[in-house]
């Protein structure tokens, strides 16, 4: 029998109740649900660090940021090298491997002396100009570099937007919305720039290219492929094209959910994290470093139809991404690729969106920014099935293998092939779900959090007086947190007594 094709479809600070398929009524993603419908959705699937690089990097490797290294975004940090990734143990064991899109795996702004590979440096070298791989184990890439308005400055996407629409990346700019920004919160425009000129688009053509390349390769049998497909939408700022910004009204979109006295009752740090001095953009500039990672900023000062502004723009950039899906899919189709292709759609991690009072990612480990989509189907995969289970990122490289018959092509790591789930063979995987917060200036922000089937705690070791604790049967929003009345409980007790022996503090 062939070995399977796999595609990988992640975007960028998306929720999983922003789907359709995840029983969102207000969402327009046709394609993405089609997924969940001929596959599996997992309903309990997280990621162990809300944050794009550590997320990213457990993706392709299997392990905890703890243990891949890359704890933080920015600041100089990179995966290694040297790292065991899942497109390096497919490309060695006969796949034709290929990346599009974001990355994130090494930072920006590192010195050319670096010559790292997604730096702006390394794209100022004439040398850069003919580079398309090896990467990470992606034999060829087509790499964007950053996200919005920040696209055009480096990268294959810069380059192809400046030779073929030279002087066209202005218009990914705030300063030429097709709309009045508003004054309480700068970080939400209409984008000018043509949808056929936009990011999401050239990745969407990029891969359909690759499929097109593949399938002029003839007998697919000897040459299985393993494409990685990643947009960096619907991430912040909120500024889809015009075209797509249009159809939404945000007034007619629900409201982000904020219960009453819920910020009384968690940990203080919220407000103090992204001060408001001068404009908001100033402040995004100058984040990398000296603010904490994330961006988290609470809704205090944002009015209610700024907000509901964002919220619509969010809406419209998944409704993008989602008709660039329905190509990927229906080249897979037409190039007789679908049938022995596992595609997989997920995110890094999610976004507050307003809920609880705050926007962005930060520290703050709510389902709403740890809690991602996972849509699996294809060959070996039971079609139309739900899963409970509580499953990872960390799982994503196992469950890839195993599929693939390449079990033992990685070294073990910190996930579980998600196989027997997949086939309705076993309806759990494991008791307890972990994760933690890395900081990148407050090292007093420094988080853990273990989850079960009904509860989740975070614990901050230099704050012991600080917590969260939700039951999350009876409040699945997480707004009420138990921990002021619960923290000495034996219930507080016995999860913290199983963070230590499993998942001990490493600041």
């Amino acid at each position: 029998m062939n070995k399977p094709n796999f595609v990988i479809i992640c975007t960028d600070q998306q929720r999983s109740d922003s789907l359709g398929c995840y029983d969102n009524c207000f969402a327009r993603t046709p394609n993405i649900d089609t997924i969940a419908m001929g596959g599996a959705r997992l309903d309990r699937h997280s990621t162990p660090n809300q944050l794009c690089s550590p997320s990213r990097a457990t993706l392709i490797t299997g392990l905890y940021p703890r243990h891949h290294g890359l704890t933080v975004n920015g600041t100089g940090m990179a995966l290694s090298e040297n790292a065991s990734t899942l497109p390096s143990a497919l490309s060695e064991n006969g796949y034709r491997t290929h990346g599009v899109g974001k990355q994130h795996l090494q930072p920006r702004n590192t010195p050319a002396e670096y010559n790292m590979l997604e730096s702006h440096a390394f794209w100022s070298k004439p040398e850069s100009r003919n580079w398309n791989g090896p990467y990470y184990g992606y034999q060829t890439i087509d790499l964007l570099l950053g996200i919005s308005d920040t696209a055009h400055l480096s990268g294959h996407y810069a380059n192809w937007l400046e030779d073929v629409a030279p002087g066209e990346c202005q218009k990914l700019l705030p300063k030429f919305s097709r709309e009045p920004i508003p004054d309480d919160y700068e970080d939400i425009w209409q984008s000018a720039m043509p949808v056929e000129l936009h990011y999401n688009t050239w990745i969407s053509d990029r891969a359909v290219s690759f499929l097109d390349s593949m399938a002029a390769g003839g007998d697919t049998s000897t040459s299985p492929f393993f494409m990685f497909v990643s947009y960096p939408d619907p991430h912040h700022p909120f500024d889809p094209p015009s075209d797509y910004a249009i159809r939404y009204d945000p007034q007619e979109l629900p409201k982000p959910s904020v219960g009453k006295g819920e910020r009384e009752r968690i940990p203080p740090y919220c407000g103090d994290l992204y001060p408001w001095s001068g404009s908001f953009r100033e402040s995004y500039r100058t984040a990398n470093e000296r603010l904490e990672a994330g961006k988290l900023l609470t809704t205090d000062r944002i009015s209610e139809n700024s907000l509901q502004k964002a919220i619509a723009h969010t809406y419209a950039m998944i409704e993008m991404i989602d008709d660039g899906v329905g190509r990927i899919l229906g080249a897979l189709s037409d190039k007789g690729f679908a049938e022995n292709t596992v595609v997989v759609f997920t995110s890094d991690h999610g976004e507050y969106l307003g809920d609880h009072g705050i926007l962005h990612k930060g520290p703050a480990s709510y389902r709403q920014v740890t809690e991602v989509s996972m849509l699996m189907k294809g060959p070996g995969i039971t079609p139309g099935i739900r899963v409970g289970a509580l499953t990872g990122h960390m799982d994503i490289a196992p469950t890839i293998l195993d599929l693939a018959g390449l079990q033992h092509a990685m070294p073990p790591g910190d996930g579980t092939s998600l196989l027997p789930l997949l086939q309705e063979k076993s309806t759990g995987l494991r008791e307890f779900d972990f994760g933690e917060y890395h900081p990148r200036v407050r090292k007093d922000l420094y988080n853990q959090t273990i989850r079960t089937g009904k509860w989740r705690l975070t614990s901050y070791p230099q704050h012991p007086e600080w917590g969260e604790l939700f039951d999350l049967d009876t409040d699945p929003g997480e707004h009420y947190n138990l921990f002021p009345s619960l923290g000495n409980s034996r219930l507080v007790q016995d999860l913290s007594e199983i963070l230590k022996e499993q998942f001990p503090a490493r600041p």
